[in-house]
């Protein structure tokens, strides 16, 4: 998980390992990670640019995603998408493994229509950046780590990819049983609207409202709300302004973009208009928001 250096102040994690195995998967532990010779400090933000599980077996702490922090301790599991921002809260009595993997190496795992499941997992609309394992699930999820990390460890062959395929099967679709029962799941007749509509607003901008979002759709504005106030607990328009919020504050960490960079990106009218609309939400400025996370 080395990461490239960029001419900005916000890293973008690419994915690179410690060996010299050719599938696309990382095993390693928050130690390690924190003895690796990064270019970057890692308790600062970073955004990911594959998937990541962190499960805790070691202390408690708090773990930051997306700006947002989280308790944990043993048992926790994080769940962290591609393009999502971390960082970690350095604490030598903790410690947890580290899953990283490309959707790439998800894809080499789905290979029957069940398994397709495996692609909700890192749902971070619709489904929890943690969970907490009960301490029999804890314990069935650590055997399986720990014959992974065995397997892991030993030179590469033409057997091991088809020995840790499966062993990675059953952990993540273990771990997703767990993710995915702690959300309402997301009904047969819901899955296409919804996935077109995160689809469609996952670069959603200022100038685009919900109305627009429902032509595009051919529903009503008010078949999205209620799509969305079934699954998610909110509206339509409430969704759309935490979501451009989140990319507000994903772009405020670009040290080569200027407020009014950010604010014509993401269609506002005047950079006014964006500041009034981040403090309505967050409290703050978005100079005082970059000035409380600079990197």
């Amino acid at each position: 998980m080395k990461k490239e250096k960029l001419e900005q102040s916000i890293p973008d994690a690419e994915f690179q390992k410690e060996n010299e195995h050719q599938i696309e998967f990382d095993l390693t532990t928050t130690k390690k990670l924190i003895e690796r010779d990064l270019d970057h400090a890692i308790e600062k933000p970073h955004r990911v640019e594959f998937n990541v599980i962190m499960i805790v077996f070691e202390g408690k702490g708090m773990h930051t995603v997306d700006f947002v922090p989280y308790s944990y301790r043993k048992g926790t599991v994080f769940f962290i998408a591609k393009d999502q921002v971390h960082n970690f809260t350095i604490n030598p009595d903790a410690d947890a493994y580290l899953l990283p993997f490309t959707d790439t190496f998800l894809s080499r795992l789905i290979v029957n229509e069940e398994l397709k499941v495996l692609y909700e997992m890192f749902d971070y609309v619709l489904y929890p950046a943690k969970i907490q394992l009960d301490e029999k699930i804890y314990e069935d999820v650590l055997k399986l780590l720990q014959v992974l990390e065995k397997e892991f460890s030993i030179e590469m062959d033409n057997f091991k990819e088809l020995i840790l395929t499966p062993l990675l099967q059953a952990m993540i679709l273990k771990l997703s049983r767990e993710r995915l029962t702690q959300s309402l799941p997301l009904e047969q007749k819901d899955k296409a609207l919804y996935r077109k509509f995160k689809q469609r607003s996952f670069n959603h901008n200022y100038s685009v409202h919900v109305n627009d979002y429902a032509k595009e759709l051919d529903v009503s504005s008010k078949t999205l709300t209620n799509l969305l106030n079934k699954y998610l607990g909110k509206s339509t328009k409430k969704y759309l302004d935490e979501h451009l919020i989140l990319q507000i504050k994903r772009l405020l960490l670009d040290e080569s973009l200027t407020i009014e960079n950010i604010a014509d990106q993401l269609c506002f009218d005047e950079p006014t208009n964006m500041v009034k609309f981040f403090k309505r939400y967050e409290g703050l400025t978005p100079t005082e928001f970059k000035k409380l996370h600079k990197v």
